[in-house]
């Protein structure tokens, strides 16, 4: 399988199956491999018609980009090919150098030596198994370190009510060592993601709450710190609305008002601009409508002769 792809298209691959990103975004693995976004695009395109993976827009409240499935029978056979050829390469090139007439190597047999005894592919599994350390360095959504640079402080003007329950940067830190133990990263969108659910859940319904029981949390710090290491995220609350959906309901719903307010005003000058004439005015003025509605006609006829006038 592995000879299917050509090695910009390995690296993704690999990048992704090393990160097993909840949602990632084109332009972080751009970043992360220097590549130009329309080539992930592309690549991704090619390794979901090989099979290797699927993948679809996604978004969790102000998390936007794309998840990714894997074919798990594909992967395998992938990850197989790529350990073989890793252990048959010392050998690959002492073969071709070799004269036609002499015998072909054979593998050396173990040695009872502990540096010896260890598989040729060990090392260069490891190194396949991980991404780069620059690779990391340079991934946006991946933490430079575990505390993402943040503070008590900050934690307090952004998250308060979640501060009080006695939860802060100590504990980003603590949850980020666990999921390191198990190869796995804390990503800072899905913190401050957390965070933010969290706060509303403790500011709206007053506590927080365990779905499964409906029963109420009597360690909130605790539990959101268990929901980071074990699944780098706390669940959502089945009513929670982040605050940019909040705003942003909040925001149509006021232009709602100040349409409806500017239209009722209108119609009241209009009607006040009517009352204004006499019936034979009136009349007159409307006779000068070439079809239609003559109540809309009107209506332009205002906006254009009588408030464009008077502004």
């Amino acid at each position: 399988m592995a000879d299917r792809l050509n090695p910009n298209q390995r690296k993704v691959l690999d990048l992704l199956l090393a990160a097993k990103p909840y949602i990632v975004k084109f332009r972080d693995i751009a970043l992360a491999l220097d590549m130009r976004e329309a080539s992930v695009r592309t690549i991704l395109r090619r390794l979901e018609a090989l099979s290797f993976l699927s993948f679809k827009k996604a978004r969790d409240g102000n998390i936007q980009g794309v998840t990714v499935t894997f074919n798990q029978h594909i992967i395998e056979q992938y990850q197989c090919d790529q350990t073989l050829s890793l252990s048959l390469t010392p050998f690959a090139g002492l073969t071709r150098s070799l004269p036609p007439s002499q015998p072909q190597p054979v593998a050396p047999s173990p040695s009872p030596s502990p540096q010896q005894s260890q598989p040729i592919t060990g090392s260069a599994s490891l190194e396949t198994s991980q991404p780069p350390s620059d690779l990391i360095d340079r991934k946006e959504n991946i933490s430079l370190s575990e505390d993402f640079g943040w503070d008590d402080s900050l934690l307090d003007i952004m998250w308060p009510l979640v501060r009080e329950t006695g939860f802060g940067v100590e504990q980003i830190v603590s949850a980020a060592r666990t999921r390191a133990k198990l190869g796995k990263e804390l990503d800072r969108d899905r913190v401050s993601l957390t965070l933010d659910r969290a706060e509303w859940e403790l500011s709206t319904i007053g506590h927080l709450t365990e779905l499964s029981t409906s029963e109420r949390v009597r360690n909130p710090a605790g539990y959101i710190f268990t929901a980071l290491a074990r699944w780098g995220v706390l669940r959502a609350h089945p009513q929670y609305v982040s605050r940019e959906e909040e705003e942003a309901g909040k925001a149509a719903e006021e232009l709602r008002r100040r349409r409806e307010a500017s239209e009722t005003i209108e119609a009241e000058q209009i009607e006040a601009f009517k009352a204004s004439l006499t019936p034979e005015e009136l009349e007159a003025l409307l006779r000068q409508c070439p079809g239609g509605n003559r109540e809309i006609w009107l209506k332009v006829y205002w906006r254009r002769h009588v408030r464009d006038a008077q502004s």
